[in-house]
């Protein structure tokens, strides 16, 4: 599956296959993209910089994607912006369901009808999920042991009332990364610890299942037998919040290790 040297890409998302040899890992990345496709836009807001305050800006880009594939490490990101689809959602409740962005301005104005959200779910929903589900089982085929798996994501610096509205008691200061397993359900603790422990020695601060536990792409993955986590980034550690603009000097110093981390800890078998 996937031998191609060059990418596999389609409108609804991107796969960057292994480019060493058979498969070791998969890191999913559902929440950088940008497109929104024409048929979404009568749905939507025209303005911009509300329906970019919850994307995950350029996650794609603060890992070393040619060196996670040749360390045989296959990267999925999925191009739909969030708004439209949202990946890491569960089919019910992923066609056009931030109503409002977490600073409570309106996004949607304008309710899909039955036949366009079965159309959007068809065609921007599932194929990811389909890919992802077949990747895990061909590398159920070749590993021994549990096959790993990282969803990769950011998050503010600090939470909005929405996010408090969603957790009461959570706290005003977020670490540099947040790990999740949905409470020790979906990875066993010794997976999960060495990434906490390799982004502590490089002198980052870990919280786990702290603020988030995972999503639906974490529930999704556990239908086979993985050990699969949750990365939340800081989005201070990379880009000018307000801008939305990346800084490269704190790109530059965070890419590396990143992507040092990742191919550590999931190529150690």
């Amino acid at each position: 599956m996937f031998q191609s040297d060059a990418p596999v890409k389609n409108p609804v998302f991107s796969f960057y296959p292994s480019l060493c040899g058979p498969l070791r890992a998969v890191v999913s990345i559902p929440h950088s993209g940008e497109d929104v496709p024409e048929v979404f836009k009568p749905h939507l807001t025209d303005d911009t910089r509300a329906m970019q305050e919850d994307v995950d800006t350029k996650v794609n880009e603060l890992v070393d994607i040619p060196a996670l594939q040749a360390a045989g490490i296959g990267v999925l990101v999925a191009h739909i912006h969030r708004v439209c689809v949202d990946i890491n959602r569960d089919e019910d409740n992923c066609i056009l369901c931030w109503k409002e962005n977490t600073k409570g301005l309106r996004l949607v104005v304008k309710d899909p009808s039955r036949d366009e959200a079965r159309s959007f779910l068809e065609r921007y929903h599932r194929p990811y999920f389909e890919v992802l589900g077949s990747l895990i089982l061909e590398l159920e085929r070749t590993l021994s042991g549990k096959v790993p798996v990282v969803d990769l994501h950011s998050m503010p610096s600090a939470p909005t009332a929405y996010h408090r509205k969603q957790n009461p008691n959570q706290k005003t200061h977020r670490a540099n990364f947040c790990l999740s397993d949905q409470r020790g359900k979906t990875a066993e603790p010794e997976f999960i610890n060495a990434f906490v422990e390799d982004l502590r020695g490089r002198e980052y601060e870990v919280a786990v299942n702290d603020p988030y536990v995972g999503g639906y792409v974490t529930t999704f993955v556990d239908r086979y037998r993985t050990n699969n986590i949750q990365i939340e980034i800081n989005r201070r550690l990379y880009m000018d919040e307000f801008s939305r603009e990346l800084v490269p000097a704190k790109v530059q110093a965070l890419k590396p290790q990143l992507t040092a981390c990742l191919i550590k800890n999931l190529t150690k078998n």
